[in-house]
């Protein structure tokens, strides 16, 4: 049975642009083939990694926004139930909610090649941030655990 059922709007919105979110059943259980957050993972705890991501401009050319949420000096919480550590939030059209998924499967995870990898400057700027380390980007840029 599927986690969520329906798909529900988060009552907050993001600091820095007030994006609104919506939670997808897609992604909590609804649909095995496509990534899942971990069912651990609070709405609440959802919702931050996506308003980090929003709040310190985590973006790619397209403005898909990439999110994390660091745990330690130099390492990742785990978000999602094939390893992921980062989360990936398509742009979406304006006046629109925003959804997410876990989107980098890291090493030992059955990867379809690296289209979900998040592109060289928003590793960089994780690092420029301090969210992870030199070696922490190097890592996850490989597909290393951070």
């Amino acid at each position: 049975m599927p986690t969520l059922a329906m798909i529900e709007v988060h009552d907050v919105v993001t600091v820095k642009n007030e994006y609104r979110y919506q939670f997808t059943p897609k992604h909590h259980g609804a649909d095995k083939k496509a990534a899942q957050w971990l069912p651990s993972l609070t709405r609440d705890e959802e919702f931050s990694v996506f308003n980090m991501a929003d709040q310190n401009g985590l973006a790619d050319l397209g403005g898909n926004l990439y999110g994390i949420e660091k745990v330690g000096i130099d390492e990742l919480r785990t978000i999602g139930t094939r390893g992921e550590q980062v989360a990936k939030f398509p742009a979406t059209a304006q006046d629109q909610a925003w959804h997410g998924y876990p989107a980098w499967v890291l090493a030992g995870g059955n990867r379809a090649g690296d289209d979900m990898k998040p592109p060289k400057p928003v590793l960089d700027a994780m690092q420029n941030m301090g969210f992870i380390t030199k070696r922490g980007r190097k890592r996850l840029g490989k597909g290393d655990p951070v």
